[in-house]
């Protein structure tokens, strides 16, 4: 039976190679989009799922519910709750403090970064990694350090370094270390892939830092490692009193959260396992994937194989009439019904075996477009693949041969060889040709749909107003020094810059590394509205750099002393001017912003007077909402920056060129220090870059549902052809023209498609009218994409089938009514 299996598809290919490359073809495009989208897929799922006891693990969050703000989960808490944890819970078997940082090592002259954390040593252990040299303790020196095994080749050139010293330079403060391990690479995808470096907190490091000692603040995140699974629902109930406990105490305490800490303040557990999913919806988490994006991406792809699928049923089905007379004298011959049935069936499941080998080699050419589009390290995995494959190749062989076997092995013998034409297949293969056509198109459409809906939502955030002039502007690394000289050095250098306008501090900045917030009171009409407020500060050149649209009263004047912020060590009640921004108005209560001006805040025993507001400026995720802020004034350096972010508003030089130029002005003030300077647009890239990458991946999934649906047209189009040349004849001979012929074709073809778009529009509408909503900005889902959508199915269905409608249009009558 199988020499007869492949003897008969040889001689198929041979006899028809039309439709059996369209149908080899389409069914290799399917299989290996689908593989390759499905290694994307596991991909995401298997986060995190390589570290040993991943379901014993979670991340302790902070919940915050600050007054006059939304309430957001932040995934990072203060470290100063950790000793507390462990004392009340003996449910936690381990933990460890993780404080990520960007390190640099000088090689050859020039400073290189390397992905660093400050660690406790516990974390080999915690998160089971392996070392390939080096021991479990080798955290256990205070002044060890532990490397990847890339890290080690980048910076000696060889994994073998265990004692050896390296210096290490975090903004400007240096530290020697002894290498006591270097780190295996990771079998799979994790939170950790990327950390080069890991040196253990410094006992000096945890009493300067306040994230150590005062609960209101946070600098990395706790993880815990429970001693059972089932320890986490005890646990997570008993964290609201854990926190009325632990971190209540007066109003003016500088540790506590004060007599109700509860109303503002939360903690809880956070999996690892799919923690890349529950990320999606916490602040300060980068590693973050909405699930339903990734189940979309993983349904196109099992959508694409399903296309595939119905192309070579639709071909099929269509090419079984053309071996009507073959099973009928096969049949007259003696061969049973079953007999055919497996035959047909086993060359359905031959040539998918032909197109799964094709798709294989089709995946490991797509899985490094999607590697590059979605920068994730994801690689063929062969024995993942090697699983599938049969698994694919045999499910679609049945399902696309199953149907077409069944009405070539019924066939009855007498009724096809008396019939004097070729046989049509029926009325319900005809409609089930038309189905599979339709079903087709409204997947190709519903996913090209959703590939524009993506790309207009991406460029639009790209262009969208952020509340400040992005053209023209650079953006610096933190200024790590507070002191003032060091600070007015490095302005003096930057201003003097050729091309430079003006250069300004503040201490937030497009994708702002370290944030300040602050309850200030106001006594309203009704009673004291609190509003929990995000802290900037700038300068005299702030409004020159920055560009911000004032929406009533004024700007910051340095002649107007009560404008400059006081050093309140010196004067603590000392009154001053602040500006706010739109949403921190409409918190406070004020019906316009113009009602604003003049009204007094508080906190903290210090009153503050508005005098202008502004319009809200992002700075971050378009996801997020704006958050209410308060700008105070510090010209001519009345007091010092902690920690400032250099901005520079430049002209008639090229951003890369005065990047260079920028760089070496800021290495002449700290050379130890990498001064990064990028335009606003690139610190804020990050923000929109997973929906722009993942909108590629739906692009790749609409160019191949549309190239597979426009190979089964066209294969049904040239069948389609030769069942009805005779008609045409007929038609010809009694006075229709060609153009008359070929519009009554195209209508006939093009009939399944217009259908398919009246199927997909709405269903296309609900699923991208979801996924804008949870964008705080958006554009409104207009007609457009969907006109585009359906336009080009039909320009591309029409195009598919042309060939075929102006060869049968233009056929000579008495040519086409010769006997078939």
């Amino acid at each position: 039976m199988l020499t007869t299996i492949l003897r008969s598809v040889i001689r198929q290919a041979r006899r028809h190679p039309l439709y059996v490359g369209l149908n080899v073809f389409g069914l290799a495009l399917g299989i290996g989009v689908f593989l390759a989208l499905l290694l994307l897929v596991r991909f995401e799922y298997s986060y995190n799922s390589s570290l040993a006891d991943v379901d014993r693990l979670f991340r302790l969050d902070t919940v915050a519910s600050n007054p006059g703000t939304e309430t957001h989960e932040y995934a990072g808490t203060t470290f100063y709750a950790l000793p507390f944890l462990r004392q009340d819970f003996p449910e936690i078997k381990d933990s460890v403090r993780i404080e990520g940082e960007f390190l640099q090592v000088r090689l050859n002259g020039t400073l290189v970064t390397f992905q660093g954390a400050f660690v406790d040593p516990s974390i080999l252990d915690v998160f089971g990694l392996q070392l390939i040299s080096g021991q479990l303790n080798a955290l256990g020196r205070p002044d060890g350090i532990v490397i990847s095994e890339n890290a080690a080749k980048r910076i000696f050139g060889t994994s073998d370094v265990l004692g050896r010293t390296v210096t290490v330079d975090d903004y400007g403060q240096m530290s020697r270390h002894i290498v006591t391990g270097v780190t295996k690479d990771m079998s799979g995808p994790n939170f950790l892939s990327d950390t080069e470096m890991m040196i253990p907190i410094s006992p000096e490091h945890e009493r300067i830092s306040s994230c150590y000692s005062r609960w209101g603040s946070d600098c990395g995140n706790i993880y815990l490692k429970l001693r059972h699974v089932r320890d986490r629902e005890f646990i997570q109930s008993h964290l609201h009193d854990f926190v009325m406990r632990r971190a209540s105490g007066s109003d003016d305490s500088d540790i506590g959260l004060g007599p109700h800490p509860d109303k503002t303040y939360a903690l809880t557990l956070a999996p690892l396992r799919n923690g890349r999913f529950y990320d999606a919806h916490v602040v300060a988490s980068d590693d973050g994937v909405e699930r339903n994006v990734i189940d979309g991406i993983g349904l196109v792809g099992l959508l694409a194989l399903a296309l595939a699928c119905a192309n070579a049923i639709n071909l099929a089905t269509a090419r079984s009439v053309l071996r009507a007379r073959e099973v009928a004298i096969r049949k007259t011959l003696g061969a049973t019904r079953k007999a055919l049935l497996v035959q047909f069936l086993g060359e359905a499941v031959v040539l998918t075996l032909v197109a799964g080998l094709i798709g294989v080699a089709l995946c490991e050419l797509l899985v490094l477009g999607i590697a590059s589009l979605t920068g994730e390290n994801i690689t063929v995995s062969y024995g993942f693949v090697m699983a599938v494959l049969p698994l694919v190749i045999l499910g679609c062989g049945l399902a696309s041969g199953l149907y077409p076997a069944l009405i070539l092995s019924g066939y009855r013998p007498a009724h096809v060889l008396a019939a004097a034409k070729m046989p049509s297949g029926g009325r319900m293969a005809g409609r089930l040709r038309d189905g599979l056509v339709i079903g087709q198109f409204t997947i190709a459409i519903t996913i090209i749909v959703g590939m524009l809906v993506i790309h207009q939502q991406t460029e639009f955030l790209k262009r969208a107003d952020q509340g400040f002039v992005r053209s023209g502007l650079l953006i610096g690394s933190t200024i790590p020094s507070e002191d003032i000289a060091t600070q007015q050095r490095m302005r003096d250098r930057l201003t003097a810059v050729p091309g430079v306008l003006a250069v300004t501090y503040g201490m937030l900045a497009p994708s702002p590394n370290n944030k300040s917030q602050t309850t200030f009171t106001y006594d309203g009409p009704t009673g004291p509205v609190r509003v929990h407020l995000l802290q900037d500060r700038g300068d005299e050149n702030y409004f020159r750099v920055y560009q911000p649209r004032m929406l009533a009263g004024r700007w910051f004047d340095a002649s107007r002393g009560q404008d400059s912020r006081p050093d309140y060590k010196k004067t603590p009640s000392a009154m001053t001017n602040i500006i706010l921004n739109e949403t921190a108005t409409t918190r406070f209560g004020f019906a316009k912003p113009a009602d604003a001006i003049g009204k007094v805040i508080a906190a903290g025993g210090r009153s503050a007077t508005i005098i202008g507001v502004m319009a809200d400026v992002r700075f971050e995720s378009p996801r997020q909402s704006v958050y209410p802020e308060i700008m105070t004034f510090n010209p001519h350096f009345n007091t010092q920056f902690e920690q400032p972010i250099p901005a520079i508003r430049f002209s008639d030089v090229p951003a890369p060129e005065m990047e260079r130029r920028l760089g070496l002005a800021w290495s002449s003030v700290l050379p130890d220090v990498q001064g990064h300077f990028q335009t606003a647009d690139a610190r804020l890239e990050k923000f929109y870059r997973g929906d722009e990458q993942r909108g590629r991946i739906f692009t790749l999934g609409a160019v191949a549902s549309i190239t597979i649906a426009a190979l089964g047209l066209y294969g049904l189009s040239a069948f389609a052809a030769a069942r009805r040349i005779h008609e045409m004849g007929i038609r010809k001979t009694l006075g229709a023209t060609s153009l008359q012929v070929m519009m009554l074709l195209l209508r006939d073809f093009l009939r399944p498609v217009i259908i398919a778009s009246l199927i997909a529009c709405p269903i296309a509408w609900a699923i991208m009218r979801d996924w804008l909503s949870e964008f705080d900005e958006r554009i409104s889902l207009g007609p457009m994409s969907f006109m585009i959508a359906v336009g080009g199915a039909l320009t591309i269905a029409g195009l598919t089938v042309l060939g075929q409608t102006i060869r049968l249009a233009r056929a000579e009558p008495a040519r086409a009514l010769r006997a078939e």
